[in-house]
């Protein structure tokens, strides 16, 4: 536990290193994918929408997140972060529904960070509603809360919504960040770890800008 902690800080300071190095370019369908279609963003027009997409049973994830909220904290001005819950089966719509309940009882990050917890440290695989009622129980959430929110139409709604998004980006393998709709970029030769994740959000992020300015 102490040497994963430790590895995650490291991986944070580099990855923080990373984004102020400026480093190389990032090719078109070797680092970063052209969608098939624009997907319509929830961000208004001289907003970049990064939008990372997770599962709470994937290891990768689990390592990403603390550096993808440091990233979200740190973001000002034309960027803007959102988290999505990937949905391609009935376990992954249960573990969407987790994420969407923190949201509606205003602990979002609380619950995200202790469902990772459970499924990768505790050996927990909130399989059940049981087990992630015990889960909310344990993260300072009565049980009359967590029943209204997990039973609420905004999560049930939030959930098909997840589904249906994952399905028109298209990817099938995470941890994946989609950016503006239009890019994606995904683990896989080149990217294989967090930092070139990273380094290929970033150039895409640059590029986005460069298309802003071109349009003036």
């Amino acid at each position: 536990m102490q040497v994963k902690n430790c590895f995650l800080i490291l991986l944070i300071a580099s990855f923080a290193a990373v984004v102020s190095a400026q480093p190389r370019e990032s090719v078109e369908g070797v680092h970063y994918q052209v969608l098939a279609r624009q997907i319509p963003t929830e961000t208004p027009e001289d907003v970049i929408e990064v939008r990372e997409l997770f599962w709470y049973g994937c290891p990768e994830c689990f390592t990403l997140e603390p550096l993808m909220t440091d990233w979200r904290d740190g973001v000002r001005g034309d960027l803007k972060m959102i988290r999505t819950p990937a949905v391609w089966n009935d376990l992954m719509a249960l573990h969407a529904r987790i994420y969407y309940t923190g949201i509606a009882i205003d602990a979002e990050d609380r619950i995200h960070q202790a469902a990772f917890r459970a499924i990768h440290e505790e050996n927990n695989p909130l399989r059940t509603e049981a087990q992630i009622r015990e889960l909310f129980l344990a993260n300072a959430v009565d049980a009359e809360t967590f029943d209204a929110a997990w039973n609420a139409d905004e999560v049930i709604s939030s959930v098909q919504q997840a589904r249906l998004r994952s399905s028109e980006y298209g990817v099938d393998k995470l941890p994946s960040v989609i950016l503006n709709g239009r890019y994606s970029v995904t683990h896989n030769e080149k990217v294989f770890n967090h930092i070139e994740l990273n380094i290929a959000v970033n150039m895409v992020v640059r590029r986005l800008r460069d298309e802003r300015r071109s349009d003036f």
